[in-house]
């Protein structure tokens, strides 16, 4: 299993400092001048962690997945409504119940990975759909055999939670980073990773907004043997995402939407995804699997310098 990605990121800030820690399975970057409130960032990591994990046993997703119902915190309810908003905004292309395929198909992030068989996969569909969650209120049922997973969209909204703290301490200059999903306060600078060469950048982003969200999501992030079997599912058949090497979208606001909308274009027709994303005014950068790079006009206050054009489309 490769590396998890990481975007290397410079702020618009003489004297900002940058720490990292790593939360929710990955590598949780803050960098601003009052170095003292990033440990409060972290601690939100480490509080979302403990609840949104399907990895730890004791979270509250874990609980739900294996009790089929409970009461759950504002915090958890909060982003599986978001996930319920995200499932019907995409056409189904984005669904958190694809944790009967992630977790007991491929096993993703467990010692006995494998790679599931057509008849597997086939036998999981059944488990598989938005619908098999009900959420009323804080309460959440699931239909027996549904597991909910939310390594699609829980980094944005940890991302978004972050950026909402630093606002209301009046903060203005400051970014955080969890891997792909970024939020910047003031001016930043976001290197976007080369896909087929792991040290290197294929683009570099310039902002000069208040606020801006970025999101990258990539085949090479997480796969089973090679990136054939990667961890972006289509939750309608289970099989992996088979178009892109790298999806990066950029936005003025609002980390988890495009988090989630970053994993449900890697299983959409291009015309589909572009279509949507426009229409919802979403910046984009589609790194097809052969090269090509499909680039969307930028957010005004936004400029993205891609040096290599060879394979540019627009």
């Amino acid at each position: 299993m490769k590396a998890l990605l990481i975007l290397l990121l410079s702020l618009t800030l003489l004297e900002a400092n940058e720490r990292t820690q790593i939360h929710m399975g990955t590598f949780i970057s803050v960098k601003m001048e009052d170095d003292n409130r990033s440990n409060a960032i972290f601690a939100l990591f480490k509080m979302l962690d403990q609840r949104l994990s399907t990895y730890k046993s004791d979270s509250e997703i874990s609980q739900l997945n294996q009790k089929s119902e409970g009461n759950v915190s504002p915090v958890t309810q909060k982003i599986l409504e978001r996930s319920l908003e995200m499932y019907h905004l995409s056409g189904g292309a984005f669904d958190i119940t694809v944790g009967s395929f992630s977790h007991r198909g491929y096993r993703f992030g467990y010692q006995d990975e494998h790679i599931p068989s057509p008849e597997e996969l086939k036998k999981l569909e059944k488990f598989v759909g938005a619908e098999r969650m009900i959420l009323e209120k804080n309460h959440v049922n699931l239909l027996p055999g549904t597991m909910i997973d939310l390594g699609g969209i829980g980094k944005g909204y940890a991302v978004d939670l972050s950026i909402e703290m630093l606002e209301n301490a009046g903060i203005d200059n400051a970014v955080v980073a969890a891997s792909g999903d970024i939020g910047c306060l003031g001016g930043c600078e976001v290197d976007i990773q080369d896909p087929f060469h792991p040290n290197g950048s294929i683009a570099t982003l310039h902002s000069s907004l208040k606020r801006v969200a970025i999101s990258t999501s990539g085949n090479y992030e997480r796969y089973i043997k090679n990136t054939k079997h990667n961890h972006l599912l289509d939750p309608k058949t289970g099989t992996s995402e088979q178009r892109y090497a790298s999806i990066t979208l950029i936005d003025t606001h609002d980390n988890t939407r495009i988090d989630a909308l970053a994993t449900a274009v890697s299983v959409m027709e291009s015309t589909t995804a572009i279509k949507l994303l426009e229409s919802l005014k979403i910046g984009y950068i589609l790194i097809h699997n052969n090269g090509k790079i499909m680039q969307s006009a930028m957010p005004e206050g936004v400029v993205l310098n891609i040096p290599c054009t060879k394979y540019l489309q627009n």
